[in-house]
């Protein structure tokens, strides 16, 4: 049976800022992109490196990119509007309605109206033609059951916040499709095929606030049961930690703490999951 224990990860709700640049942003790692975006004074540079995070997606990326929303240059706003488009994680809708209220450029609203819009249907650019079909790279669907909010915190709310942060995590595991329990058309695709389908069932089994100095941190634990029909194929765990940096939190404030932290355990639970879910199929 195939056991997995993620890390528990730390992630900051702190901003970082944004991405074109005299050097090509492809080139760069995760680390790289993530500094570039924060800190480099070339707003080609921050172009560019909004660019690289919707494509590799690291830890962090959403967070990244929703700050870069409200960075001075109307390039890099939109470079991050597209590129939370293209990361395909609902939660960002949020911070991009919120931006959009206070845009001043008319290409920069329209572009995170368009990114909203995206977002909420759950398609991004290169997910359309997914949606009609599995394309020859699928190796194995990604099937997400019931999820389970088992805290007695923000019920149903926190229980589809689980489920989005699934679907967008799962997208980025190599060689998977995600689809819905009901979506008959890919399940009969994959039959065709004779690709295994994998089914997540998730669980938050923790959420917690405690006061550390200077501030509060939110603990979130999450675990994954791995089915293949009816059949326990193992359990995927994953925890993460979000620091506040003032002692008192709005309410606003205290529910993206929350988001951010089943986000970070959700990732923490699938990284690296592709061998293991692919085995799990066998």
């Amino acid at each position: 049976m195939l056991t997995r224990r993620a890390v528990c990860l730390a992630l900051a709700v702190a901003g970082l800022s944004l991405t074109w640049g005299p050097r090509p942003a492809f080139g760069l790692d995760s680390a790289d992109a993530l500094r570039d975006l924060a800190r480099s004074p070339d707003f080609r540079v921050r172009v560019s490196a909004a660019v690289a995070i919707g494509h590799t997606r690291p830890l962090g990326a959403r967070a990244a990119l929703e700050t870069a929303l409200g960075d001075k240059h109307p390039a890099v706003r939109i470079a991050a509007a597209n590129a939370l488009a293209e990361l395909g994680d609902p939660l960002a809708v949020a911070a991009l309605a919120r931006r959009s209220g206070s845009e001043t450029s008319a290409s920069v609203k329209a572009q995170m109206q368009s990114a909203i819009q995206q977002l909420q249907r759950g398609v991004t650019a290169d997910q359309g033609s997914a949606r009609r079909g599995l394309g020859p790279s699928v190796r194995y669907v990604v099937r997400l059951g019931p999820m389970r909010n088992s805290t007695n915190i923000r019920g149903d709310e926190m229980r589809s916040v689980l489920h989005d942060a699934t679907r967008s995590r799962a997208r980025a595991l190599k060689g998977a499709a995600v689809v819905a329990d009901g979506d008959s058309t890919l399940l009969s695709q994959a039959s065709g095929r004779r690709l295994p389908v994998i089914t997540l069932e998730g669980s938050l089994t923790q959420l917690a606030e405690s006061a550390v100095t200077g501030g509060i941190q939110v603990q979130a634990h999450v675990e994954f049961l791995v089915r293949r029909g009816q059949i326990l194929k193992g359990t995927l765990t994953g925890g993460a930690t979000t620091y506040g940096t003032t002692p008192t939190v709005s309410d606003l404030g205290r529910r993206r703490l929350q988001d951010d932290a089943v986000d970070g355990a959700v990732e923490s639970a699938l990284r690296g999951a592709d061998q293991g879910l692919i085995v799990a199929g066998l």
